[in-house]
């Protein structure tokens, strides 16, 4: 648990208009976020924010122990990479509106992962991973709606990079 972590603010959604939408479809065929499960997502990622060093440590060591393969892409995840890492889960949370935007992106990033070795079978023990860490970081305060509304981004993005 993150002691002393507690939700100082309120989120509000902000809009990113960095890409147009594309001509495809949308970032996956199934239904999108509820207006609910994008806010226990902004709020939960509100809360782990301030601790964002502690917790991509907590993802990248548990994504390692769920694929020991992941090792040898890993390592010894530098402060920048996990900088990287949390930047990446704020822009995700950001965009929750617009997660049509994030179509190219997402594409972009699954061919870098996959030139630097990563399989689609790793993508499993990512999203594992992250949720796992969002329930030891936030314990009591992850219900299970928040995880359901976590897996189902996850899932939504993990398509569309693989």
């Amino acid at each position: 648990m993150l002691v002393g972590v507690q939700l100082q603010h309120r989120v509000t959604p902000m809009s990113l208009t960095l890409l147009a939408p594309s001509p495809e479809p949308a970032i996956s065929a199934s239904p999108s976020l509820t207006r609910e499960q994008k806010r226990q997502i902004r709020e939960t990622f509100a809360v782990i924010e301030p601790a964002s060093d502690l917790v991509a440590r907590l993802f990248y060591m548990k994504s390692v122990d769920l694929d020991p393969s992941l090792g040898k892409l890993f390592k010894s995840p530098s402060r920048a990479q996990r900088r990287k890492f949390m930047a990446a889960m704020k822009f995700a949370v950001l965009s929750l509106d617009r997660l049509q935007s994030l179509q190219p992106i997402l594409k972009l990033l699954g061919t870098r992962q996959r030139e630097a070795g990563v399989k689609p079978s790793h993508y499993d023990a990512f999203q594992s991973a992250w949720v796992w860490t969002l329930e030891q970081s936030l314990q009591p305060r992850f219900p299970r709606e928040a995880k359901e509304a976590w897996s189902s981004l996850l899932s939504e993005m993990t398509r569309t990079a693989s």
